[in-house]
């Protein structure tokens, strides 16, 4: 059919990559349908200027409402938050696009890593890959290295402190900015031939030290912003204790900055032969987003 539109399902519309795709997509003739998990969730884009999309709620771990999520779907980006769930709630999702014929699935993977034991995490994803290659299902999962959004998670003792804190001592790590993973994926959304490869590994132009990153942010913020080197066990029991951090996820952080040390990471970019253009840049980015790195007062006079 010539004129025919496809329905994408988008997992993960609220979130860091899932919101570029959903506004990349709507300028784009094809039916968008995001899924929030709570159906009392704000609407990530506005209903009221757009003719293509819409939104369902579901409970990824009830899976009649995850597949009543993906009726009537051609294509689906998968994307779940990290979660000690994961594996069995983008399961369900893939079990789901079985079920009712969905053509294609567009996974956010995690890097490719060996051993896969490095980073617990990073063995879920390969778990899921696993389901997706049983699946039958025609597949692609994008291997990002870090987000450069990643970096607003550490905005409250940047702000407060003037401090990043880390156990990744003088080790770089790749940056790639999600809008740019959420380009690819759109283009493989909605790429009306045979998908060429499976897994696609993403990296940004840079690889930055965390010294560096201070360098920065005290640049563009006009403040003094300072890393400090601690041991990973203190790392660890900072975020569990003083952030509140569940164990897993802070077990996953200290395993990130060891990860960096132990392999090395990319220097170059791959997103411009995926995109045939340039990549977005760190210094773009902070740039843009300098009001969320400047220091507050601690004392209100």
């Amino acid at each position: 059919m010539e004129n025919y539109k496809k329905t994408i399902v988008i997992f993960g519309c609220t979130g860091t990559v899932g919101l570029p795709i959903l506004q990349l997509l709507i300028k784009d003739t094809c039916i968008v349908r995001g899924v929030l998990r709570n159906p009392q969730r704000e609407h990530p884009i506005s209903l009221e200027n757009t003719i293509n999309l819409s939104y369902v709620s579901a409970d990824l771990s009830i899976v009649k409402e995850v597949e009543d999520a993906c009726k009537f779907a051609d294509t689906i980006f998968l994307l779940t938050a990290t979660h000690p769930k994961q594996e069995e709630y983008e399961t369900n999702v893939i079990n789901a696009a079985k079920k009712y014929g969905v053509k294609r699935i567009v996974k956010l993977s995690a890097p490719d890593i060996e051993p896969v034991s490095l980073v617990e995490v990073s063995n879920w994803h390969r778990k899921i890959e696993g389901k997706l290659e049983d699946s039958g299902i025609e597949f692609c999962c994008l291997r990002p290295q870090a987000f450069m959004q990643n970096w607003e998670r550490n905005t409250f003792t940047i702000r407060r402190f003037g401090k990043i804190y880390g156990a990744m001592e003088n080790a770089p790590r790749n940056y790639v900015d999600a809008r740019d993973v959420a380009e690819i994926a759109v283009k493989l959304l909605l790429q009306n031939t045979p998908l060429e490869l499976n897994y696609i590994s993403i990296s940004g132009p840079e690889a930055i030290t965390n010294y560096d990153m201070a360098e920065r942010l005290t640049r563009v913020t006009n403040t003094n912003i300072e890393y400090l080197n601690i041991s990973s066990n203190e790392l660890f029991r900072t975020l569990k204790n003083r952030a509140k951090l569940p164990e897993w996820l802070a077990n996953h952080i200290v395993e990130l900055d060891e990860l960096a040390i132990k392999m090395p990471e990319p220097t170059e970019d791959s997103t411009e032969k995926l995109l045939n253009k340039k990549p977005r840049l760190m210094n773009a980015y902070l740039q843009e987003s300098k009001e969320l790195f400047k220091r507050k007062p601690i004392w209100k006079l």
